[in-house]
């Protein structure tokens, strides 16, 4: 909320009436009076005093420019009065004034600080040290520090309160704002840019009306009031009136103060809107004429230049605006903008993380970040960023329409729809509305008018959304013809698009023709090799074949084609890590590389100290973590790891400093009070962990995923009431939200309450079933299911499993929990037919694949058995459970000796599970291996209570006495 501060004299430790007297008048006499120093200093200086205008002349001076509002001749003055006296902090407090109203924050807030070190002190001061404060983006410090102040002086409270106004509306904390702005009238109450201001946050009230009348009676009051032209304009825009009028307010305002910046951007921004690009170019160099140096200047010449596609004037001035207001959210937006013009996407991205850390409740850097990791082929990941944004009270159409994008190129057809249908509330007249909308009727049951609005859509549209979602609907209905014609529509639009093959490829594989599918996303990447997206669907078909250095080799193409890649560097060492084609120190080496030549990015340096932290070689852990702070001392997630690293090393009070500094770094997360709680979990401090989940869960009490996590730690400690509380508290939020009610369910779960916990997890469901959600949410299933078991209630518990099945056939993570559930029952054979029924939907899951292995050995089915066994530890090897069910199935085939083979190494990889080293006793008493015997069973015997089958030890012992 920007308004042009009246000007207030004040006067400073010099006082005014000394100013213009004659050198052997008043000053002179008080120079003989300062005695010998005066005298030490020379004749030259006493001459430079009597023949040139004093310092008190040139502030004098200053004053009657700064009352004309002549802030250019008022700063010469000003600088010339403190090169002959430097210790002038009048002098520096009105400079400081001076620059803020040109534009120049920064050393607005450099001379501001001087002044007050010199002793300058007073309303005026704290009324400009809060606006500066504001202008440079710092709200949550503003408030902090001054949202409960009040001034004596009536004119500088009432220049508090204005500020306040814009910080609490930047905060969307309306109420306090309207308070802010009452106290401002009643400090000033005929105070053109106090009502200037009311009329401001009337608008942001909503009260348009009331907005335009009272500023009417502003100009009938104070006619020739540039700000009150300004702000007219503003309204007349907001009420949609004819651009001509807008433009003749702004245009009058700037007849009256040429400097008005405000009226300037709003001049600016109603010719670009209106496609007066030629009108557009010469108001900005009409700007730049009146206010060369205001960060708005250089932030409209950079919009401007960005618009007409000068990429490298709008890099300069976007620099410029960033050195005026580095933390300003529209200048980091901007800055993000231009960055991913020069395609240095990397860039763009560490802007719009910028604006989300300070401000994750800002949607539009939200949907921008998430717009470039969809770009980057990481879906999973943009879908996290934007979470947030679809989670909020009103959240925007962009939003809402990138996440059904998101999900359709994921093949999540029906989630998608859901999202454009929320899209079509939010902005019925948006393009992506109509697209919500005619999906609206599909999902009714009138499919051939939604198909008919989608291909009308589809012609009619320039861009893409329409088509994918026509795309979606008709492979959702298996019409593989209708989706074919449907891409080579889009393809036409685009013929150079990657994204045609690509939803070729997709088609492909819902027909399971997986050449096709290949043949697809081949297409894709010699159309853009940097297509992430093509990488990892190819990627994911090479490791389906057991092609782990193919799969390498996709992501090596797109580095290739972008070699500033780092999710492709990444997604390398990360499949060369998994699948052993790179040792642990050469990819250290290699991360730690990466690490330096992408500073701001946490990604490398958090993989290279976890590999470090898995050798346990903790020094250059904590060495490298140390580095990264370092050198970027403001990045969160470098200074998180630090934390990290010094609570695994023991060093609890160094953590402790980190993790509050996170907490600072990032005031709207809940990081670094979670990082806390962990901590003082750990060291037994219960209050202290309380406090800190509390802390977190005040931050975003409607954030679903903070509240799993703050249920999840209290129920961890113990802390029942917490986490009832926010559990309700998200109940509260988002009443529609099933997971309130899920989080209520685990705490009465918890308390051994199976009714209420039972009721709770039904009423998720409902919610759940309400919303129309199509995809199975597992979670939910396996604690429902779960209670009514452990209720005694298991025909209940089938009836509803059965039913749930019915919906989510293909649900293998609940048909896994069931075979859970009879294999701890000891229903061995219903256990089997679980995991069997996992396996046929997934041939690719171990876990089941194992789990059948074991089963098959309990019913004396060796064979088998070993069959099972093979194949879990083909899909996942050196998984040490694994390979003891495949040591256990290769004794039972009589190969002892390879059994026993595989078992050291499932002792070396495991080696303080007894269970293993049991079981490696056995195969050696089996083979006869009696000194190999003896030193295991001793290890064991060792333990005494805290290995509870040590009757099995004694017998062994004695077997082989």
């Amino acid at each position: 909320m920007s308004r042009k501060p009246e000007n207030t004299k004040m006067s400073g430790p010099l006082g005014v009436e000394d100013a213009g007297q004659p050198c052997h008048g008043r000053q002179g006499r008080r120079a003989l009076q300062r005695g010998a120093t005066a005298l030490a200093l020379g004749s030259a200086l006493l001459l430079a005093g009597c023949f040139g205008e004093s310092a008190q002349d040139l502030v004098k001076s200053a004053k009657g420019h700064l009352e004309k509002r002549d802030n250019k001749a008022a700063i010469i003055q000003l600088k010339n009065a403190l090169q002959k006296d430097e210790t002038l902090a009048e002098a520096r407090f009105l400079l400081a004034k001076a620059l803020l109203d040109s534009g120049d924050v920064a050393g607005a807030a450099i001379e501001a600080d001087k002044a007050k070190t010199q002793g300058f002190s007073g309303d005026a001061l704290v009324a400009l040290q809060v606006r500066l404060l504001l202008m440079q983006g710092k709200v949550d410090e503003l408030l902090g520090r001054y949202g409960n102040a009040h001034l004596q002086n009536a004119a500088d409270e009432a220049d508090l309160q204005m500020t306040l106004v814009g910080a609490y509306v930047a905060k969307q904390k309306m109420a306090d704002a309207r308070r802010a702005a009452d106290a401002a009238l009643r400090a000033a109450p005929d105070s053109a840019a106090v009502r200037l201001v009311n009329v401001r946050l009337l608008t942001s009230e909503g009260k348009l009306p009331e907005a335009r009348a009272e500023v009417d009676r502003i100009l009938e009051k104070s006619p020739k009031s540039a700000e009150a032209w300004q702000l007219k304009g503003e309204l007349q825009v907001l009420a949609e009136a004819p651009s001509a009028e807008s433009v003749a307010s702004f245009r009058k305002a700037l007849e009256i103060d040429k400097k008005l910046v405000g009226a300037h951007a709003g001049l600016i921004n109603q010719l670009m809107r209106t496609g007066d690009k030629a009108g557009a170019k010469d108001a900005v160099a009409a700007m730049k004429a009146a206010a060369p140096q205001h960060p708005q200047t250089y932030y409209y010449g950079a919009v401007f230049a960005m618009d007409s596609g000068q990429v490298k004037e709008a890099t300069d001035l976007t620099q410029a605006l960033l050195k005026a207001a580095p933390t300003n959210e529209r200048a980091l937006f901007l800055a993000g903008r231009v960055a991913q013009a020069n395609g240095d996407l990397r860039q763009a991205e560490a802007q719009y993380s910028k604006i989300i850390q300070t401000t994750p409740e800002a949607q539009s850097a939200r949907v921008a970040l998430a717009q470039l990791q969809l770009r980057g082929g990481d879906a999973e990941q943009a879908m996290t960023t934007l979470q947030p944004a679809l989670d909020a009270k009103a959240t925007a159409s962009e939003a809402l329409a990138l996440a059904a994008e998101i999900r359709l190129k994921q093949g999540q057809g029906a989630e998608a729809e859901r999202f454009l249908a929320r899209a079509a509330e939010a902005n019925p007249n948006d393009v992506r509305s109509r697209v919500g909308l005619a999906l609206n009727q599909i999902q009714k049951g009138q499919e051939a008018a939604g198909l008919t609005a989608l291909r009308k859509l589809a012609a009619e549209d320039k861009g893409t959304l329409a088509d994918i979602a026509l795309i979606s609907v008709l492979a959702r209905k298996k019409d593989s013809e209708g989706a074919s014609q449907a891409i080579a529509a889009l393809e036409k639009k685009d013929p150079q698009s990657a994204t045609p093959s690509e939803l070729r490829g997709r088609l492909a594989l819902l027909r399971g023709d997986r050449a096709g599918a290949r043949a697809g996303f081949e297409e894709a990447v010699k159309r853009d090799p940097a297509s992430m997206t093509a990488a990892n669907s190819l990627a994911a078909q090479d490791l389906q074949d057991r092609k782990a250095e193919q799969a390498v080799k996709r992501y090596e193409v797109v580095l290739k084609a972008d070699p500033k890649n780092l999710r492709a560097e990444m997604a390398i060492l990360g499949l060369k890590l998994t699948h052993q084609l790179i040792d642990k120190d050469a990819a250290v080496k290699r991360l730690v590389e990466l690490a330096k030549q992408h500073p701001e990015e946490a990604a490398p340096r958090q993989a290279a100290v976890g590999l470090l932290m898995e050798k346990k070689d903790f020094k250059t852990a904590l060495s490298l973590a140390q580095e990264g702070v370092t050198a970027s001392p403001d990045n969160p997630s470098l200074v998180d790891l630090l934390g990290q690293v010094q609570a695994a090393t023991g060093d609890r009070q160094q953590a402790i400093s980190s993790f509050n500094k996170v907490a600072t770094l990032q005031p709207r997360s809940p990081l670094g009070p979670l990082r806390l709680a962990d901590l003082h979990a750990q060291a037994g401090d219960k209050a202290a962990a309380t406090a800190a989940l509390k802390r977190a869960q005040a931050i975003a009490p409607g954030d679903g995923e903070l509240a799993r996590k703050v249920v999840d730690k209290s129920l961890q400690l113990g802390l029942l009431d917490l986490a009832t509380t926010t559990a309700k508290a998200l109940q509260t939020a988002q009443p529609k939200f099933g997971l309130g009610w899920k989080l209520e369910g685990d705490v009465a779960r918890t308390r051994k309450d199976l009714p209420a916990a039972i009721a709770a997890y039904r009423k998720a469901d409902q919610l759940a079933v309400e919303a129309g959600a199509t995809v199975p949410n597992t979670e939910l299933a396996i604690a429902l299911h779960s209670a009514l078991v452990e209720s005694g209630k298991k025909d209940e518990a089938d009836r509803w499993a059965a039913g749930y099945l019915a919906k989510f056939k293909s649900d293998e993570l609940f048909m896994y929990h069931l075979g859970d559930v009879a294999l701890n029952a000891g229903r061995y054979p219903e256990a089997e037919q679980r995991y069997q029924a996992v396996l046929t939907a997934n041939p690719e899951n171990a876990a089941a694949a194992n789990n059948v292995a074991w089963l098959r050995l309990r019913a004396g089915k060796a064979d088998e058995g070993l069959k099972f066994a093979q194949q879990a530890n083909k899909l996942r090897p050196n998984v040490p459970p694994y390979m003891d069910t495949l040591a256990e199935a290769l004794a039972a085939k009589g190969q002892n000796a390879k059994a026993i083979e595989v078992q050291k190494d499932v002792v070396k990889q495991a080696p303080t599970t007894a269970a293993y080293r049991l079981r490696l006793a056995q195969l050696y008493v089996a083979g006869g291996n009696k000194g190999e015997a003896e030193a295991e069973l001793k290890r064991l015997a060792d333990l005494g209570p805290n290995f509870e089958q040590q009757a099995e030890v004694r017998k062994l012992q004695a077997a082989i006495r």
